[in-house]
């Protein structure tokens, strides 16, 4: 697999500031989000960067700052699939430290220019053992995140193209929003099809059907929901 570049960065006032609002580590007390700040670090990364392989040892686990990456595994015949894609203000890599594993499951590529910050796993995993409250943060979180993987199961098993694509765009929306909005697709869109387990050819008709429908607007990567209720009855005829 292919590095692009990855620059290492300082954690400056802004960056730090984000991460003390990030959920895994709000319940730190300030002396020990002052030790893991000290073990931690910022990586600017370019399009198309290996944050890590699969297999490859687990050192950190990260917050997305900006751009996006994607999160994929090696099938037995050697194709890549898309398992994630991280948005920013997201974390990942925490289940795999959590569970007690000491090699990454999928690896990690920037889709966009990207910017992460490394949490060093060991200092986080010692912090975690003396803290009740951090411990029931982490289980709160792999909790929803255990709630998403069977409702992702549902979707990828259970539903056809339309409401696999439909159900992924109005997840980058509030979920009371009712106005017609855009959507910036950060990956590309066989990324995205290869993440909705569909081929690129069918996320295209697909994407033209909804537009000739008047439900949504195609421009290049950016995608205006037009009728927002209209795209929710619409997976909703499929539940």
């Amino acid at each position: 697999m292919k590095n692009s570049k990855t620059d290492r960065i300082a954690l400056n006032g802004f960056i730090l500031n984000t991460i003390r609002q990030c959920p895994l580590l709000q319940p730190l007390p300030a002396e020990d989000f002052d030790e893991l700040i000290q073990q931690s670090h910022a990586k600017q990364l370019s399009e198309n960067a290996v944050l890590f392989e699969q297999g490859s040892p687990l050192t950190d686990i990260y917050l997305l700052m900006s751009g996006g990456i994607k999160l994929q595994r090696l099938a037995p015949n050697g194709d890549e699939k898309v398992i994630e894609i991280i948005r920013p203000g997201q974390t990942f890599a925490e289940a795999a430290l959590f569970s007690g594993g000491s090699c990454y499951p999928v690896s990690a590529i920037s889709i966009t220019p990207s910017m992460v910050v490394a949490i060093h796993a060991e200092t986080y995993l010692k912090l975690l053992n003396n803290s009740n409250d951090l411990c029931l943060t982490l289980l709160a979180k792999l909790s929803q995140k255990l709630h998403w993987m069977v409702n992702e199961v549902d979707r990828l098993t259970l539903h056809n193209a339309t409401f696999r694509l439909v159900d992924y765009l109005l997840s980058h929306i509030p979920e009371n929003s009712n106005n017609r909005t855009g959507v910036s697709l950060v990956a590309p869109k066989h990324v995205i099809a290869s993440r909705l387990s569909i081929k690129p050819e069918t996320l295209s008709r697909t994407l033209k059907s909804l537009a000739k429908q008047g439900l949504i607007n195609l421009d290049g990567s950016h995608i205006e929901l037009v009728n927002i209720e209209k795209l929710r009855q619409l997976i909703s005829l499929e539940t």
